[in-house]
This record gives structure tokens, sequence and C-alpha cells, in this order.
């Protein structure tokens, strides 16, 4: 992994980290219905444009000026490449996946909301003094 894509994702565990049990158990509670409305609209956009991204990753032998003992000589390294190409996509399945999407979100946002009111009953807000 790059350093540049370690960078944000050691921010995302570190933030995630603080999160209160209140808010951990909300997020959690919530999780599947965010996932649903989530995959909806990543359907609803597959089927607008006809295709889908797919990234493959790829290693690829370079070579490179290396540098040792105070001399230079070339060498070989491996790098890995992200490759994304467009796939097209199966119509019929996303839309038969979408009206399963359909008729589940609204049981899944019923439990999420039943399961936040039990998250907000076990992790009560803690008064804040005045000041």
């Amino acid at each position: 992994m790059r350093l540049t894509a370690a960078i944000p994702l050691i921010g995302l565990l570190a933030l995630s980290a603080c999160a209160t049990p209140r808010e951990a158990c909300i997020r959690d509670a919530a999780a599947p219905w965010r996932s649903a409305v989530s995959e909806r609209s990543r359907i609803a956009q597959d089927l607008a444009r006809g295709y889908t991204y797919k990234t493959e990753f790829r290693q690829v032998e370079r070579q490179r000026w290396c540098r040792s003992g105070g001399g230079i000589y070339p060498c070989w390294t491996t790098d890995t490449q992200p490759v994304t190409r467009r796939i097209p996509v199966d119509a019929e399945a996303l839309q038969a996946r979408d009206a399963e999407l359909a008729k589940a979100i609204p049981a899944l946002r019923k439990a999420a909301e039943t399961d936040v009111a039990q998250c907000q009953a076990t992790y009560p807000e803690e008064a804040t003094p005045p000041g």
C-alpha cells in the first residue's frame, strides 16, 4: 500500500477510535440501513451509465537505478498498479437487486430506529456542566 493511501486510512482509524460507546452503538445500529441505501444509489448510477467500474491490481516489474556501497547500478523492483476498467452491467440483475433493496429498506430503517433508541437508552447522554 502506498504511503499516500495509508495516511487517510490511519486518520479514519484514529477518528473511529475516538467515538464514544453511544456513538459506536448508533453507528453500528444504522449500518445495515446505510449500506442498503448506498447500494441502491450505486445501482441507480450504474444503470444510468450502462456500465460499472472494476479495479484490479497488477504487479509490474520495473528497472530502476539502485545505490549501494557508493555505486549506482540497474536493478529490478516490483510495483503494484491499480487498473480500472469499465464493465457492462446486467441491467435485469441490477433492477432485480434494486427491487429487493426497495422492499427491504423500510424494514431496515425501522430496525435501525429501534436499535438506535435502544442505544440511546443504554448509553444516555452525559449532562455537560454549565460553564
